[in-house]
């Protein structure tokens, strides 16, 4: 028998139509409600069905990315405020997914209890991993002096000293136009998986960290020629743009 998954996309059934064909052959009753209801609320909606699209959130993160494209070009930046920008991004991704895992199915109380254990492992876990991060930017490329673990005083000073507020506002309004069209607008959150959303962060971060730090280690080296400076943020924007295409072709 076909589940009401196959039968939507073989039929082209909404999810309104599928809950009546559930009720015609289901036991009228409390439970059986129950059961249609959840069935019902985790099913794509038809337009998610269609062939995929690139999704807006998409353009809006290369728009983003266009501001550190102007400071390479008119603000005479170099390597360090590059990676820097980029890993002030990483921490605002890893807040905003953690946002996400809170959000996911709020109406199931069962899940909550979930999220009480992996909401904070994954920001103790995730904050480490960008601090490791940070300590090597700000150290090594940018000569910060680095009191033990503690980051964010370095990552202010090089907000400061290179008028970072700017592309760093547009790249976190990217991320939280992100959030908002695709996990809560497309309905994202009605189908994440707890532990799927805390893993995500993790394979786009971890390539784009190692392009990112050998990238900058070459474009140091190199004098921080305008042209290594450029591919170095062609394969960020490159990085990026595959990542959130494949986390939100759904």
């Amino acid at each position: 028998m076909p589940t009401p998954a196959s039968r939507a996309e073989v039929d082209g059934l909404g999810a309104a139509e599928i809950a009546e064909q559930m009720r015609a052959e289901t036991p009228a009753g409390v439970d059986a409600e129950k059961f249609i209801g959840a069935v019902v609320a985790r099913l794509p909606e038809a337009a998610d069905l269609a062939p995929a699209e690139k999704p807006v959130s998409a353009w809006v993160l290369v728009a983003a990315n266009l501001l550190p494209l102007c400071g390479v070009l008119f603000w005479n930046w170099e390597v360090f405020p590059l990676l820097a920008l980029f890993w002030m991004e990483n921490a605002i991704i890893g807040v905003l997914n953690a946002t996400r895992m809170l959000a996911i199915d709020p109406g199931n109380a069962a899940l909550w209890a979930g999220k009480l254990f992996m909401v904070p492992f994954f920001c103790f876990h995730y904050g480490m991993f960008t601090t490791i991060h940070g300590l090597f930017v700000f150290s090594m490329f940018g000569k910060y002096p680095v009191d033990g673990l503690y980051v964010l005083a370095p990552a202010a000073r090089a907000v400061a000293d290179w008028n970072l507020w700017l592309p760093l506002g547009a790249l976190a309004a990217s991320h939280a136009f992100s959030f908002f069209w695709n996990f809560v607008h497309r309905g994202e959150y009605r189908r994440a998986g707890l532990q799927e959303q805390m893993m995500k962060p993790y394979g786009r971060v971890v390539v784009l960290h190692l392009a990112i730090l050998l990238g900058g280690a070459a474009a140091m080296a190199l004098g921080s020629p305008l042209w290594a400076l450029l591919a170095l943020l062609g394969v960020k924007i490159a990085v990026d743009l595959t990542a959130h295409l494949k986390e939100h072709r759904s």
